[in-house]
């Protein structure tokens, strides 16, 4: 009986604690799930300022200047190099040119082998491609020209390299101290005279300072002796139509030649015969009377 007691108190306990927490849960509300108010941000559109293609324009090739005018112009071989022994016939030669935009018909580089006649370039990306070199020494000069023809008178704007094909000799080498010319004009070949009717002979003298009293250079064309103290240009006017044969040496102050193998140089050109248009309304006039000149009496 005693052991009852407690139990029926525990047991009232325990209802009493039920009823408590079961009052509380009752009475507490039931919380609504809140709206989130949050304000929803649209996207910003990017404001950074589009950058338009800078124009970037290309030097002019027809200005036979300078693309900097306060800087030099620069020719410079870069293969083959001096004093190379190359292995094979066909040799390719690289020229490095700075500060002057070459184009056709425009700013070139003219390149002479040997005592040749100069060949034109246009493009320094591609290779000057000599063809069937013959074993030994040879020489290579470049040099900047402008579109008229004529060579740039800076220092800087030529090059020159001697170099060997196979073999080393000295069958054709001119040494780089000796006195020797680089006749740039006029051309083996066709020539064609400006719109004065001038053939221009364009040259510069190496290692030998011109004047009247020391080193001059003497040309003869068709027979006729000219003697220029000077490195300037010297225009022939006047030439007729056909092929003249000029011959240009470095003489000394005795106007002996200079016995150097690049100090006389011969050209043959030729001045092609020009056509002249005819205007339709002239030759109908012509042909009519010569057709009432030619018309037979009756």
């Amino acid at each position: 009986m005693g052991f009852m007691v407690p139990r029926i108190l525990m047991v009232g306990w325990i209802l009493s604690a039920s009823a408590f927490v079961w009052a509380q849960l009752g009475d507490e509300p039931v919380r609504k799930a809140e709206a989130v108010e949050e304000e929803v941000r649209q996207a910003q559109p990017l404001e950074e300022p589009v950058r338009k293609a800078e124009r970037v324009e290309k030097p002019k090739t027809d200005t036979g200047q300078p693309i900097h005018p306060h800087q030099p112009v620069i020719v410079k071989i870069e293969s083959p190099e001096d004093e190379q022994v190359v292995p094979w016939e066909t040799v390719d030669v690289f020229v490095r040119v700075e500060n002057y935009a070459l184009g056709e018909g425009g700013n070139r580089i003219n390149v002479i082998v040997d005592n040749g006649s100069p060949m034109e370039h246009t493009n320094e990306l591609k290779p000057i491609i000599l063809h069937g070199m013959a074993p030994g020494a040879h020489s290579l000069r470049v040099y900047a020209v402008k579109p008229d023809g004529k060579m740039l008178a800076e220092s800087r704007a030529s090059d020159r390299v001697n170099f060997y094909v196979r073999r080393k000799d000295f069958s054709n080498f001119q040494p780089w101290d000796r006195p020797y010319l680089t006749v740039n004009m006029p051309q083996d070949g066709n020539v064609y005279p400006d719109a004065d009717g001038k053939v221009w002979l364009d040259l510069r003298a190496h290692n030998a300072p011109l004047s009247k009293e020391t080193f001059r250079i003497k040309t003869q064309m068709n027979g006729v002796e000219t003697i220029l103290s000077t490195g300037d240009p010297y225009a022939w006017a006047g030439l007729a139509e056909g092929r003249h044969r000029v011959v240009v040496e470095l003489i000394d102050e005795d106007g002996d030649p200079v016995s150097e193998m690049f100090a006389r140089v011969e050209r043959t050109f030729e001045i092609p015969r020009t056509v002249k248009a005819v205007n339709p309304r002239e030759a109908d006039s012509a042909n009519l009377w010569l057709r009432k000149k030619q018309k037979p009496q009756q």
